[in-house]
């Protein structure tokens, strides 16, 4: 490497104005300046240079725009027009055009390419567009762009992949492009590898790391030689100083006048520097992402890791390959880094002090790192070149670092500023230097060229400069400022930094160098800048850092010159004596005595131990410096403050002092003098605490932090009092004789004496002295007796003490007073504390105390089971105690025989007493530690015992009807806890064994509820042939379950949850469907009275067990599927044999056979019948004729069982021989019964014969026509014989009547006159208020419904019917309409309701009159959902005839005296209240008050405008809409949440409603209903809502309902207004020989127009957008021919129709229409309203006066008299009298 050159001896000013020269030669613009003012020397020393004027510098012009390869090669001729197409595309400046394009050439032709196969052809078109993508790459691997900058980066890489592509281009770049291109498109390449972009950069380093190498290589890369390294580093230079001209450069603009390009670069070290805000800047199409500093900012950075490589790298192998070569020396390579402008970047602010251009730094942190971090580089690689770059580097760190304001930055700055320094440390004095020249430059001119002498680099100059260091002054800056808010990463370099300070520079600082320096140093705590969220650490690094400076200079001044020292101390001001020791020793205690000051005072926050360790660290140093006198003043300076911080009034660190001089005593060597003053130290604080605490005693007012202050040394120090004995003396007696005042006022110092006093007799007679005078003292025992039981815990008492019952009355009184008062925390741990320590109480009391304890516990445990309104808050004091005293050391085996009674309740308080009752989560969580902490701790015995109590108390509860605890939270407590498996086993230790439940069941009636169940049960026997057995339960628990479902619906939960233990205890199925049964009769009889529920049982609760049984059943009845099971079981119980061979469900059949022999009840029936229903649904013939064997055999002892076996073998299995004949038997034995015995034998047989009735859908034949003759004859030679006949043997006649009229419906006879006979009979006996009478009745009219079947078909059969039907129809209507005297429903009164409807649903007109709607408007309110859809249908028809009625009426009514009224009836449900809080457990409720409005809309069917009056004066007087209605639909609809809680119409139509897909298992149905009556009233009823809207004082309930009315409801009734129009039906109404209809719905307006003479009338009505909410708007468009005042009175005519009698648009055109008629037809109009036709009624004016002749509607003229209140003409004034 060639020598460096010699360094000019030019001036400051002859060296700019020489690099200015040499700019402008290199292509740059040479820079004016302004002739400067001479100054003498010496003045205006603090502000010489004056800021310079900002001057305009011409641009660098970039080069024109680059033709297209695409064009210059021919390529566009011979690329396919696809490829083309997208790169053209390329060149667009759309950034998203060119996104487009690279991933459309990626995916289209590149990636296929790669892949090879059929598309290896592609690669052949790919090389041809090699020349195209080098042209594009510079743009856009440096595009503003992120995305297209990734997918540039990415399409590259992938082209590099192909072998071949990757030959092209690197050939294309070493021999074809030029080299102007090939430095674009390698320079371009290095930035992307270092964009700011981590993907980008990820993606372009591998491919650049894979392909571009330095050395020499045999593989197909590109090698960066001579020729191309140099461009590629010319590149990155010129981006880093003008990254503005590279880009302009790269994307030229278009030019406006063809101009030639000017040159474009120059070498790095004369490149100028380009003013950042003279940048030309372009237009923001194609830079949307990012605006003209953060560009600058990216290819900035881009630039320094590119550099960072090339230095790192490439730089020295190019070193070294150059050596023997004719090339740039290095420092001409280096020379760039010499330029100021380029360490601008390293400078946060807009104008750096060091170079008289913009920052390059400014508001980019990012440039700023990679600046540091490119420094790092320069000084590691380059360290022997780096000497002609100090000049400039100097100022550039030194007066950058000290100020950097962002945090990150300094992160990566401390590394390369710590290098820098390290190995440069004259850049200090440079820096110091540079400024003096500029100063002295600034004064001689541009003329000034005389040589300035400056020190060499080579070494460190020691002298001082002229003037002080503006580096270092912002550097005292820094320390002032805390490290610039880097307190914990700044301070431990200060020491280094420090250390690279020439001592010149810290001199000519200031008068006083060292005490400013100290001075920023403490500026930092005064200023509170350390007070950050790591307070400790910064403090520490603080502290650390004053310290180890105080060393450094301290032993700067010992080993230097006596006129350094001096200096450093006083400056470089007037001479003085050099005194360098009185300099140290004043250093040394300034120091030493602010740093005790402030760590002993708490501003500091630094722990004791490292405040300790730092100085005792410095009391090192500072003995082996000097010993005598340096160390001496020291410890004497720290030694007054340790004192003065003990004797002090004020409040003092409690643990300062102990900390820092226990640390002395271990860092400092025992014996050693430093160690020994510790230790003497130690000695005289110690005694001079003890005094403080005798002066404590005398106080009136002691302050704790003081107490506890003196206590920390004397306890940290306990050794130093006993082990002097006059000391010792002096505490004995102090304690002795003022026992209570030392535990009052300074109880530590008791504590203390008691700890460290070895002479166990003489602690003892102390201890039993404290205890007897606490016990003397009850009041204040609270506060005195916690301080000493916190000794105890803490092991500071010794163990020898022990309590002679000086505390024991005093205890118990304490404890007594905690459970009868509200809960003391305070008191309950003080209780649990004295309990669990022997040196308080004695073990006589402690478990007199334990005693108490669990008997009040139990008590009210007790209490809250059984009593809903004990309170829990007596939990809360036993529970704290329990958890005192399990907590203690000993634990709870030192407690356990005292408290095992305990552990079973606090196991129930903790799993079972929060599922019933409101208990504290804390009180749960405490009680379930404190059982876990038991049962891992107690011994097996205990356990067992514990164990055994809790099964005891939860069979109880399990069968006690009293307690709270339901059956599933019993058995809940036990899966939530880990007893269950391990413990307990739930179905033997819980539950009663099998015969106990059996008992259980047998105490319970086996009879029906009620007889009506028959008419959901066939199996339901009458009356006649059961008894009333077993005793009806009055004691149910909370949820209405007696003590038998209790039990069973616990049994049920547990093994519904454990499959294995439901198989293998099948016999529990037959409580299940007990239990069943009595569930499904209760729901179908809710007011009846069950023997295993209560009356208020919910219908969840019964629907719960219903589903349960269901699952458990269809899960163990699973087993009957098996092959040959229904044959081992009939085999089994005909044999009675082998029972061991069947399964659980078969031995379960058999033993309900075998039971039902010896006690057949109609429970047992029910039960069997409900297992058959499983069982025989994959039975075959055979197995059902085996079931009929077993049926026949056990006929005569078990009937109902028989029975119940028929009804299954019918119903649910393949029909087998045995049944058919079984059916022929019966019918004829009917035969040979005598009427006598027709009420017993013949019950039966009736009974029989139904049951064995087959499906009347299936083709099976119930009976041979004419033995079903015979049967016939024979039930009629029942009836007409003298004997009486029970009404349950007619019942079952109508039951077999029903199977049989199909069979005889061809058969003519007297047999049809006896069915139609009994029906009748049936009918007028029945009642819906006798429930006797549902069976007969539902029997009835299912076989009436029958015969209506029959009838449609068969002719003869129906002229029978006719003659009866009408009559049977009457009946079955006076039943529908009956009003029940009770509220009660039951499901058997719902059939027959349904039936009845059904039948009437198509009731003929002569049976429907106006009463109807009256008299069975109640059915909507009924229990069953399908009775009151039913009901709807019923009275729409009614409500229609009501309405024809009213019309007829009101038409003939001339005088008006006609009252137009909704029925009472129907009014009384529209005016009842609902339940508004719970709508889904009233859904029936709501649903019939919704239907009932229904009914009541449709009223106004066909109504004409007096009854539509007539009806809306009455709904509006009783105000049903806006005081029932509306709140009604509000609710459903969730109105008065807002309008964002509404309910969401948006996908709904609700103009129409199909009540046969309404569901009460879908509550969305009933809002839907809502929404629907809702939409009919606004139809119907406008102007009451638009009163109610009016009126309403809600605004946000009245904007919610506006909006959402206008959303979702108008536009619908718009639409069917419009439609109402268009209807045919009211085209009579508009139509006429002159009359016109235009509707307009775009717009929403109607016209009517009247053509008269050629002249057209038109009147047009417009809805608004949220009718009705408000009014139409009434335009008239032509009036030709009538007077202003008529038509006036015409349109107000109709706007009172359509707003407020709630008219539609029909009866509003329609008034319109009569009018103009009835005017141009000479009818003369009212004179009161000018109108022809009344708006009211639509009369004609018919009252006359007979004096004017004029003549009068009648409302007007009634309005008229009672307004006037006289009988006169409006006109004349004479009387009127009665007209025509």
């Amino acid at each position: 490497m060639p020598p460096p050159k010699a360094k000019s001896s030019a001036s400051a000013a002859t060296r700019k104005k020489h690099a200015r020269k040499a700019a402008a030669t290199h292509g740059g613009a040479e820079e004016f300046q302004e002739p400067k003012e001479k100054k003498p020397k010496g003045k205006d020393k603090k502000n010489k240079k004056e800021p310079r004027k900002k001057v305009y510098i011409p641009p660098v012009k970039p080069a024109p725009v680059q033709p297209d390869p695409l064009d210059t090669l021919g390529l566009a001729q011979k690329l396919p027009p696809e490829l083309l197409v997208v790169l053209r595309l390329l060149s667009k400046k759309d950034a998203t055009t060119k996104r487009r394009a690279l991933e459309e050439l990626q995916t289209t032709w590149v990636s296929k390419a790669r892949h090879g196969g059929e598309d290896d052809y592609l690669v052949y078109t790919l090389h041809d567009i090699i020349p195209v993508w080098l042209h594009h790459i510079p743009t856009l691997f440096l595009h503003p762009s992120r995305r297209i900058r990734l997918l540039a980066v990415g399409l590259h890489t992938s082209l590099l992949q192909i072998s071949d592509l990757r030959k092209e281009l690197f050939f294309q770049i070493r021999e074809v492009v030029t080299s102007d291109q090939a430095e674009s498109i390698l320079g371009a390449w290095c930035l992307a590898v270092h964009d700011v972009d981590r993907q980008v950069s990820s993606y372009a380093r591998e491919s650049w790391n894979k392909n571009i190498t330095t050395a020499e290589t045999s593989g197909d890369g590109l090698r960066l030689d001579e020729t191309l390294f140099p461009r590629l580093w010319d590149f990155v230079q010129r981006t880093l100083l003008d990254p503005s001209g590279v880009y302009l450069y790269l994307n030229p603009p278009q030019p406006v006048v063809p101009t030639p390009a000017s040159s474009r670069r120059g070498s790095g070290r004369g490149t100028p520097v380009r003013k950042d805000n003279e940048i030309i800047s372009r237009p923001k199409a194609d830079e949307d992402e990012e605006n003209e500093l953060d560009r600058k900012a990216r290819l900035r950075v881009g630039a320094f890791g590119a550099t960072e490589w090339i230095l790192s790298g490439c730089f020295m192998s190019f070193e070294k390959e150059k050596a023997t070569e004719e090339t740039p020396s290095t420092d001409d390579f280096l020379a760039p880094f010499a330029n100021p402008a380029l360490w601008s970047s390293l400078y946060h602010g807009k104008a750096p002090p060091f170079v008289d251009t913009e920052s390059f730094g400014y508001a980019q942190p990012v440039v700023r790192r990679s600046a540091w971090s490119l420094l790092q580089i320069l000084v590691q690689r380059c360290k022997p070149y780096m000497r002609p770059l100090i000049p400039a580097l100097s100022p550039a760190v030194l007066r950058s670092a000290w100020i950097e304001p962002d945090t990150l930055v300094r992160g990566a700055m401390w590394q390369p500023l710590l290098i820098f320094l390290k190995e440069f440390p004259n850049a200090w004095v440079v820096e110091a230097s540079s400024e003096q020249d500029e100063e002295e430059g600034s004064d001689s001119g541009e003329s000034g060229d005389e040589d300035v002498s400056r020190p060499p680099l080579s070494k460190p100059s020691t002298t001082a400069p002229a003037t002080s260091s503006h580096a270092y002054t912002e550097f005292l800056q820094f320390l002032a400022t805390g490290c610039s808010g880097s307190p914990v990463q700044g301070y431990p370099t200060v020491l280094v930094i420090l250390s690279t300070i020439p001592p010149s520079i810290i001199a000519a600082s200031s008068a006083h160098p060292l005490e400013d320096l100290f001075t920023s140093f403490w500026a930092a705590v005064d200023a509170r800048v350390l007070n950050s969220l790591d307070r400790v650490a910064a403090s520490a690094a603080f502290l650390s850092a004053v310290l180890e400076s105080l060393v450094f200079f301290v032993r700067r001044l010992l080993t230097a010159s006596p006129g350094q020292a001096v200096s450093l101390v006083n400056g470089q001001g007037e001479a003085q004596t050099p005194d360098a020791d009185a300099a140290v020793k004043w250093l040394v205690q300034n120091q030493i005595s602010r740093t005790w000051e402030e760590a002993s005072s708490g501003r500091l926050k630094v722990k004791g131990k490292d405040t300790a360790a730092f100085i005792a660290r410095t009391l090192r140093s500072l003995y082996k410096l000097r010993p005598a006198d340096i160390f001496e003043q020291a410890w004497i300076v720290l030694a007054d403050g340790v004192q003065k911080t003990v004797t002090a009034n004020g409040d003092a660190s409690p643990t300062i002092i102990s900390d820092v001089l226990n640390g002395l005593v271990e860092s400092l060597e025992p014996r050693s003098a430093p160690g020994d003053a510790a230790r003497d130290l130690i000695s005289q604080v110690v005694k001079t605490a003890l005094d403080q605490c005798i002066i404590l005693l005398e106080a009136e007012k002691v302050s704790q932090e003081r107490v506890a202050s003196l206590a920390a040394i004397l306890d940290a120090f306990g050794e130093h009092v006993f082990g002097d004995i006059e000391v010792a003396t002096r505490v004995d007696d102090l304690v002795r004789h003022r026992t209570y005042r030392v535990l009052v006022t300074i109880p530590s110092l008791l504590l203390l004496y008691i700890k460290h006093r070895e002479d166990e007799t003489f602690g003892s007679a102390i201890w039993h002295l404290v205890l007897e005078a606490v016990a003397k003292h009850p009041d204040e025992i609270e506060s005195t007796l916690p301080i000493l039981l916190g000794a105890a815990e803490n092991e500071s008492l010794p163990g020898h003490l022990q309590a002679q019952g000086e505390l024991d009355e005093a205890t118990g009184n304490l404890f007594m007073e905690l459970l009868s008062k509200p809960t003391n925390v305070k008191r309950t741990g003080l209780i649990s504390r004295l309990m669990g320590s022997s040196a308080f109480i004695t073990c006589g009391c402690r478990e007199t105390l334990l005693r108490s304890l669990t008997d009040a516990f139990v008590l009210h445990f007790d209490n809250i089971v059984h009593d809903d309104k004990a309170s829990l808050h007596g939990f809360a004091a036993p529970l704290e105690l329990i958890r005192g005293l399990v907590d203690q050391t000993e634990g709870v085996p030192s407690f356990e025989p005292a408290l095992s009674s305990l552990f079973p309740y606090i196991f129930l308080f903790a799993f079972l007493l929060p599922q019933f009752a409101p208990v504290d989560q804390s009180q749960q969580g405490l009680a379930k530690t404190l059982w876990d902490k038991a049962a891992s701790t107690t011994s097996g015995e205990t356990r067992r015992g514990t164990v055994a109590m809790v099964k005891h108390i939860l069979r109880e509860l399990l069968a006690d009807c009293s307690a709270r605890p339901t059956s599933q939270q019993v058995l809940r407590t036990l899966s939530e806890s880990s007893l269950v498996n391990t413990d307990i086993n739930v179905l033997s230790d819980i539950f009663p064994a099998q015969e106990e439940l059996s008992i259980l069941l047998d105490d319970l009636p086996s009879t029906p509820l009620d007889p009506s169940l028959a008419v959901t049960d066939p199996l339901v026997p009458p009356p006649t042939l059961y008894l009333s057995d077993g005793t009806i339960s009055r004691v149910f628990d909370a949820a209405g379950l007696s003590q038998y479902a209790r039990i069973v619906n616990g049994l049920l939960l547990c093994l519904a949850d454990d499959r294995q233990s439901a198989r293998e205890n099948v016999w529990a199925l037959r409580h299940f469907f007990a239990l069943a049964l009595y569930a499904e009769d209760l729901k179908n009889l809710p007011s009846a009275h069950s023997p295993a529920f209560a009356p208020t049982v919910s219908r969840s609760v019964l629907q719960g067990i219903l589903d349960k049984v269901q699952q458990v059943a269809t899960y163990l009845l699973s087993s009957t599927a098996e092959e040959l099971w229904h044959s081992k079981v009939t085999k089994v119980f005909l044999d009675q044999r082998n029972l061991d061979a069947l399964d659980g469900v078969g031995q379960l059949v058999v033993d309900l056979l075998n039971l039902a022999r010896r006690q057949d009840n109609f429970r047992m029936s029910r039960i069997l019948h409900a297992i058959l229903q499983h069982a025989l649904g994959n039975a075959t013939k055979t197995d059902a004729d085996q079931w009929m064997l077993v049926a026949r055999k056990i006929e005569k002892l078990a009937p109902h069982t028989s029975l119940a076996i028929v009804y299954s073998v019918t119903r649910y299995a393949p029909e087998p021989p045995r049944l058919d004949r079984f059916r022929n038997e019966l019918a004829a034995g009917t035969l040979g019964i005598p009427p006598s015995k027709a009420n017993s034998e013949g019950l039966w047989i009736l009974r029989n014969l139904a049951a064995a009735a087959p499906d009347p859908e299936s083709d099976v034949v119930f009976l041979p026509q004419l033995r079903a003759v015979n049967l016939i004859k024979a039930c009629q030679q029942w009836i007409t014989s003298d004997e009486d006949l029970d009404e349950e043997v007619q019942s079952e006649m109508t039951l077999v009547f029903a199977h049989l009229a199909p069979i005889l419906q061809n058969v003519p006879g007297a047999h049809w006159d006896l069915v139609f006979d009994v029906i009748e009979n049936n009918l007028e006996d029945a009642s819906l208020n006798d429930s006797s009478t549902y069976v007969t009745l539902s029997r009835t009219l299912r076989l009436f419904i029958i015969i209506e079947d029959l009838v449609s078909t068969n002719k003869a059969l129906r002229a029978v019917r006719d003659e009866r039907r009408a009559a049977n129809l009457a009946l079955i209507r006076d039943l529908v309409s009956t009003r029940l005297e009770t509220h009660e429903t039951s499901t058997p009164l719902s059939v027959c309701r349904e039936l009845a409807l059904q039948i009437v649903q198509d009731l003929p007109a002569s049976l429907i009159s106006r009463e109807t709607l009256s008299k069975m408007c109640h059915l909507v309110t009924d229990g069953s959902t399908t009775v009151q859809r039913m009901a709807y249908q019923l009275l729409h028809g009614a409500a229609k005839k009501y309405t024809e009625d009213l019309v007829i009426e009101a038409a003939v009514d001339v005088e008006g005296t006609m009252k137009i009224v909704l029925p009472d009836e129907l009014l009384d449900i529209l005016q009842r209240t609902l339940n508004l809080e719970d709508v889904e457990a009233s859904s029936p409720e709501w649903f019939g008050y919704l239907l009932a409005w229904m009914v009541t809309l449709d009223l106004f069917t066909d109504a004409s405008l007096k009854v539509k009056s007539g009806y809306i004066d009455q709904i509006r007087d009783l105000d049903l809409v806006g005081a029932q209605l509306l709140p009604a639909v509000f609710t459903l609809l969730d109105l008065y949440g807002g309008i964002a809680k509404t309910f969401k119409l948006d996908i709904w139509d609700v103009d129409e409603f199909y009540l046969d897909y309404y569901s009460t298992d879908t509550p969305i149905s009933l809002r839907l209903l809502a929404a629907h009556v809702y939409y009919r009233t606004l139809l119907l009823l406008p102007s009451l809502i638009r009163n109610w809207l009016a009126e309403c004082r809600d605004r946000q309930l009245s904007t919610t309902v506006a909006s959402y009315t206008s959303k979702h409801f108008s536009p619908a009734i718009i639409r069917t207004e419009l439609a109402r129009v268009k209807d045919p039906n009211a085209a009579t109404e508009l139509s006429g020989e002159n009359v016109t209809i235009k509707v307009a719905g775009v717009v929403n307006e109607v016209t009517a127009g009247f053509t008269v003479d050629e002249q057209q009338l038109e009147l047009t009505v417009k809805f608004p957008a949220d009718w009705p909410l408000h009014t139409i708007e009434v335009k008239d468009s032509k009036h030709i021919g009538v007077t202003e005042d008529r038509w006036r009175a015409w349109e107000l005519g109709v706007q009172q129709i359509l707003t407020f009698r709630s008219g539609s648009i029909v009866d509003g055109l329609s008034f319109f229409l009569k009018n103009v008629t009835s005017h141009f037809e000479g009818i003369a109009e009212c004179a009161i309203c000018y109108s022809v036709v009344n708006a009211t009624d639509g009369s004609l004016p018919r009252k006359p006066c007979k004096t004017c002749q004029n003549r009068f509607h009648a409302a007007c003229l009634y309005k008229w008299f009672n307004t006037s209140h006289s009988s006169s003409c409006p006109l004349c004034r004479s009387e009127i009298m009665a007209g025509k």
